[in-house]
């Protein structure tokens, strides 16, 4: 069988061939860009795994193939999904509302593909278990921090996806609900991902910039120039003490550690992956946040945990997504 992982975000829509062992054997990246409606990213998707699946004769070596062979296909798609069948029923980044994304998808490419559509960060998490940070862990719950907040549950070596498939989705838990929560690209207000997500915490930045200039004095000069500020010039500042980094950190960062908290109080994991481009690029904020969770979770339900941070990278979507497709009925 061969198998093909498709992680399609809002940004990039990445593709790959993945080989028994997990490793990633050929691979092919775009950016999303514009269109978006449905039937061009189909499009667009469809033609990346019918070039990953058919590859050109000087592979065959490597491939050894039959044309006939059946091709399990999973895509790791940045949505909220309703059903089995792949309906997306919210992507707030693709900009997408109840689109039957898997069964346009499945048409397109016909009887040879068998096509499984997942939440991205499920197939993250899994790919993490099957292959990465989280190997040989039967309970694990994985978090990334990126533009927005994903999350993926693992219970008892098997992947939870809730009987609306909206099970792990932690950047929308409500961590402020007064007059004055931030509101969300989901619709909702309060939500974590709304307080550390990239995008919102980058935005809160830009507001910082235009509003108290002289007080982000040491994170401009980290960057070189205002419009060159990222979340990590911030990160170092707060790293020198800096006032102005640190008080942002300080108060974000007990919002994820106590949706972390609540989740672990539930799920009593034995490992928390965290990830995610945010995480992975401002080690200060990730200490704060770690630091607190420890006060934020019930002692009881961290006894066996071990937090450590994920391992595939870019990879873990595309490795989890191929996985998951070969166990589609």
């Amino acid at each position: 069988m061969i198998r093909i992982g498709v992680d399609l975000g809002g940004t990039n829509l990445r593709a790959a061939r993945v080989g028994a062992d997990h490793a990633i054997v050929a691979a092919h990246r775009e950016l999303v860009g514009e269109p978006r409606d449905v039937d061009s990213i189909v499009a667009r998707v469809a033609l990346a795994i019918e070039q990953l699946a058919d590859v050109p004769e000087a592979h065959a070596p490597i491939f050894d193939d039959d044309p006939g062979e059946v091709v399990a296909v999973g895509v790791g798609i940045a949505a909220m999904l309703r059903g089995d069948d792949g309906t997306v029923a919210n992507s707030p980044h693709l900009r997408w509302r109840d689109q039957p994304f898997g069964a346009r998808l499945a048409a397109r490419l016909g009887p040879r593909f068998r096509v499984g559509v997942y939440n991205d960060a499920n197939a993250v998490v899994w790919g993490e278990v099957v292959a990465g940070a989280a190997r040989g862990c039967r309970d694990v719950l994985g978090v990334y921090v990126g533009t927005g907040i994903g999350a993926g549950v693992v219970c008892n070596g098997r992947l939870v996806a809730g009987a609306s498939h909206t099970a792990g989705e932690l950047g929308h838990a409500k961590v402020r609900w007064d007059d004055d929560a931030e509101p969300c690209r989901c619709g909702s207000r309060g939500c974590v991902e709304a307080y550390l997500g990239g995008s919102y915490l980058d935005r809160a930045v830009r507001r910082d910039l235009a509003a108290r200039p002289k007080q982000l004095a040491r994170v401009v000069a980290l960057a070189g120039g205002a419009e060159l500020v990222t979340l990590a010039h911030v990160d170092a500042a707060a790293g020198e003490g800096d006032a102005y980094a640190l008080e942002l950190w300080e108060q974000r960062a007990p919002l994820l550690a106590v949706a972390l908290g609540n989740a672990l109080a539930v799920l009593n994991s034995e490992r928390l992956v965290l990830g995610g481009g945010v995480l992975s690029r401002c080690p200060v904020l990730l200490d704060h946040v770690v630091t607190t969770l420890h006060v934020a979770a019930p002692a009881a339900c961290v006894e066996k945990l071990s937090i450590v941070a994920a391992a595939l990278g870019d990879d873990a979507g595309l490795v989890g997504a191929a996985d998951l497709a070969t166990m589609q009925p």
